[in-house]
């Protein structure tokens, strides 16, 4: 019961609200008002959703619905779709969530050892991922205007090309070796280390990759 409470009901709520939030244009975060009131909004839901709704939309399941399970419904109806604009719009979301995501790593080392620290983390995390999705707010066409492209971009293709020779290295390694080897010393290095290869592979790489497309088209 309490799993589906946690994942459930969340998806619930965003299956319903999918329909509705088509029906608008994105707005590529140019509309001041437009943050103003969602400002207002997460501030009014943060101070008086009962505990028990806020328990269930701002934890584990809501950020995941959220930031993930919607975006990958929409990204999926984007590639399906003969115009490029949404390719691009789902596309800058994934750049501007996986940079939040690695960003935020160390908030479970925090709030291990400062409970307090994280009381409040999937209320910002929940309202910040929304605000990066909504069409009104369009967070993350707006970190890509202001940010990415003119300050990330330019250092992006640098190490693309970098990252590209380093994978062709790693290529050549894996096809000059039994793979089942590799996998033993990756069991064995350290666990940060360990952390590191799987964060750069599954992360790092694939955002670098996508603002290199994104500002290259």
């Amino acid at each position: 019961m309490d799993n589906f409470l946690l994942y459930g009901v969340p998806l619930l709520i965003a299956a319903a609200s999918v329909p509705f939030l088509h029906r608008f244009k994105r707005t590529r975060g140019r509309k001041l008002l437009y943050h103003a009131i969602y400002a207002a909004v997460c501030t009014v839901s943060a101070l008086f959703l009962p505990s028990v709704v806020q328990d269930v939309i701002f934890s584990r399941g809501g950020v995941l619905v959220v930031g993930t399970m919607i975006p990958v419904y929409e990204s999926i109806v984007a590639v399906c779709t003969l115009t490029e604009t949404d390719d691009k719009a789902w596309l800058m979301y994934w750049v501007a969530a996986g940079t939040f995501s690695y960003a935020t790593e160390f908030i479970d080392q925090i709030t291990e050892y400062l409970p307090s620290a994280g009381e409040h983390w999937y209320e910002f995390e929940f309202f910040a991922v929304l605000w990066m999705l909504l069409p009104f707010t369009d967070g993350s066409a707006l970190l890509f205007d202001l940010i990415t492209r003119p300050f990330i971009a330019p250092f992006a293709r640098i190490l693309e090309k970098k990252l590209e020779g380093f994978g062709g290295f790693i290529l050549t390694l894996v096809n000059g070796s039994h793979i089942y080897f590799l996998w033993w010393v990756f069991l064995f290095m350290p666990a940060e280390a360990r952390r590191f290869i799987t964060v750069a592979v599954g992360t790092i790489y694939p955002t670098i990759a996508s603002i290199v497309a994104l500002t290259t088209t």
